[in-house]
């Protein structure tokens, strides 16, 4: 099950606190209701009974808070959904694994999205340590995303996508360190059909995956 970013739990909180004014407001007005329609007893004529005025204010005030309770609802919806189709969700928190022997992580080179703190923490419930790379030999592009899942997550439907250039062509980004498989198979996921992920030697000399246009791999 994913976790909820903090602007979703947000909305809910506020759409509990607003159900809460109007149980209240309900149950302010149903008291007011009854009080309303007191008896009074007269003593004097054997214990007769008969109407009188009782306290009805609880009918004001539930109404009051009642039509809040209803307005706040509503304003909490609209908040939600705008809320709720802006914010990614964040993937479940990993379960604490040992630290990876050396020779088992991968290393991922980075130009675009996968930088992002909430990418990272969709992707991998966490940030993830990175150093500042570049790869020479390749230039950026652009490419327009249409997966609806990867633009909530990125806050784009634009990305960088990269292709050959000229040995003169330097593309600066950061190298990701992943210690898991189940890391870079949930990149593989993210990145869409227009990417073909590929080995390639960083200006480092550190060999890292990197993710280009399908058509150049």
């Amino acid at each position: 099950m994913k976790r909820l970013s903090p602007g979703q739990r947000w909305v809910i909180g506020l759409g509990a606190f607003a159900l809460v004014c109007l149980v209240v407001g309900i149950i302010a007005i149903a008291v007011g209701i009854t009080n309303g329609g007191a008896e009074c007893v007269d003593f004097e004529d054997e214990g007769m009974t008969y109407p009188c005025p009782g306290d009805t204010s609880g009918v004001l005030w539930g109404s009051v808070i009642g039509i809040i309770g209803l307005l706040h609802l509503g304003l909490t919806g609209l908040a939600g959904a705008l809320v709720w189709t802006s914010t990614p969700t964040i993937a479940p928190r990993p379960v604490k694994r040992p630290t990876p022997l050396p020779g088992e992580t991968h290393r991922v080179f980075s130009y675009g999205t996968l930088q992002q703190p909430l990418v990272q923490e969709s992707l991998f419930g966490d940030h993830v340590p990175t150093t500042p790379a570049s790869l020479p030999g390749w230039r950026l592009d652009w490419v327009t995303i249409t997966d609806p899942e990867v633009i909530r997550t990125s806050g784009s439907d634009r990305h960088p996508i990269l292709r050959r250039g000229s040995q003169d062509d330097v593309v600066e980004g950061v190298a990701l360190t992943l210690g898991y498989e189940w890391q870079l198979r949930a990149v593989d996921r993210y990145e869409v059909a227009d990417y073909q992920r590929i080995r390639v030697t960083l200006a480092s000399g550190w060999t890292a995956w990197v993710y280009v246009a399908a058509d150049e791999a």
